[in-house]
């Protein structure tokens, strides 16, 4: 090859390299690309949609922002190739704000516009009849209280669970047993259950549970009680049980199903709120809900109590605390199991301690301190502050017929199997309102 031949090759290859790097130049001009335009949202759905755009010359990808319910504080969702998205696990009748990105290595695009769009609700079939259980007490002998408002609701009552019965660290069981409530609920179609607790005590329930012999005298005076007071089940609510205890806890659930179920009682629970499952949690970390969905009929959640006596001042139940309750619960708990706690009740807050009250006494407490009751809209909560005669200042939280509907609301939604109250007796004519309303009772 002569020299020349060399030269002409050498000036045609670098002809050639100039070429293609002008061509991409020009292809990407060494900038980040446009904002994607077109951007729609088709196949709307109680869970899910689909979001579409265009194309952008010049894109490796995009990537696709969230936010709800406004449009603000916006969380990245995904990063993808193609110019559609498919975006599920959204909560029914809530509304959701999109915006999409594209980028390349040059960086990304500006963003595009901003579209939103509400899921549908959630249809509860007309066929389906949401469940109301009312827990009772019998604190004397001829305490009317729970009794008297079973009696005025017992069209829109389904089942009772009776605070009877208190286990000792042996299995034996005691408790006044309200005959009149059993009866009146028997001859009106109401179920009954005879409630078991341990005073919300740990060493109680660790040594009936982790000791066999205990654990089976506790499951037979169980059965021969609600054999002998006429009742159709129990209602299991152990609490303060030592999260170490959990399998123990199961157990006992578990040869409790297996005992009275071939004899045609039902086995119910109540179990704490929580929104994951950490089991060394020390409140909530014993109650396994997964394995025990499946000896039980049904698992009342007491979604109440958020803030206690003891502790800080505030909402009894928020709505959003609940919902993530309720979240959580239906991916371990089939939802015709479960029964969402509701309170009717309130808390006085001070410095000398905390107070329970009914609903209308917490409306007694406001007029009697000239405290106008409040709305607070986050949470879906009433409230008042006063400052008594003595000068010490009092912050009040309560539920009402307004913040159970929004409770309501989420049993219809999440298509729950009803409601348990604590308790009968507490509650007001607005909130048996509420009830009737929103269940169509």
């Amino acid at each position: 090859m002569t020299v020349k031949k060399s030269f002409l090759i050498f000036i045609t290859a670098i002809i050639f390299l100039i070429s293609n790097i002008q061509f991409a130049a020009a292809k990407n001009n060494g900038s980040p690309p446009p904002a994607p335009t077109g951007l729609t949202i088709s196949n709307i759905s109680t869970s899910s949609l689909t979001l579409s755009w265009s194309s952008v010359y010049g894109a490796s990808g995009y990537y696709v922002y969230m936010a709800s319910p406004n449009d603000a504080n916006y969380t990245k969702i995904a990063t993808v190739t193609s110019t559609k998205l498919i975006q599920s696990g959204l909560t029914s009748n809530t509304n959701y704000w999109f915006y999409v990105t594209a980028y390349n290595r040059y960086g990304t695009s500006a963003n595009s516009i901003h579209i939103t769009a509400a899921t549908l609700p959630f249809t509860v079939p007309t066929t389906t009849k949401k469940q109301v259980l009312g827990f009772t007490t019998y604190y004397y002998s001829g305490d009317p209280s729970s009794y008297n408002s079973m009696a005025a609701n017992t069209s829109t009552i389904d089942e009772i669970a009776t605070q009877t019965y208190t286990t000792d660290s042996l299995g034996n069981i005691s408790g006044l047993v309200p005959t009149n409530q059993i009866s009146y609920a028997n001859n009106s179609g109401i179920k009954t259950y005879a409630m078991l607790q341990n005073n919300f005590d740990g060493n109680i329930a660790k040594s009936v549970l982790e000791n066999q012999t205990n654990r089976q005298k506790l499951e037979t005076n169980l059965l021969n009680a609600i054999k002998v007071n006429g009742y159709k089940g129990v209602n299991v609510d152990l609490e303060g049980v030592f999260y170490y205890d959990r399998n123990y806890y199961t157990t006992f659930v578990q040869e409790l199903y297996n005992l009275l179920t071939p004899q045609g009682f039902s086995v119910t629970l109540s179990v704490p709120a929580k929104t994951i499952d950490s089991t060394t949690n020390t409140w909530s970390g014993a109650y396994d809900y997964a394995v025990l969905a499946k000896y039980s009929d049904q698992i009342a959640i007491m979604t109440y109590d958020e803030h206690y006596p003891g502790g800080t001042a505030g909402p009894i139940a928020s709505i959003s605390w609940v919902e993530n309750v309720v979240k959580y619960a239906i991916t371990v708990i089939p939802r015709e199991k479960i029964m969402l706690g509701v309170a009717a009740y309130g808390y006085d807050w001070s410095s000398n301690g905390t107070k329970a009250y009914g609903i209308n006494g917490m409306y007694n407490i406001a007029a009697t301190n000239s405290a106008a009751v409040l709305w607070d809209d986050i949470s879906k909560s009433p409230y008042f502050n006063y400052t008594d005669t003595s000068g010490i200042a009092h912050s009040d939280w309560f539920e009402n017929g307004q913040s159970l509907g929004y409770k309501l609301d989420l049993v219809n939604s999440y298509n729950l199997n009803g409601i348990a109250i604590w308790r009968l007796g507490l509650e007001n004519a607005d909130y048996w309102t509420s009830i009737k309303t929103k269940f169509n009772r």
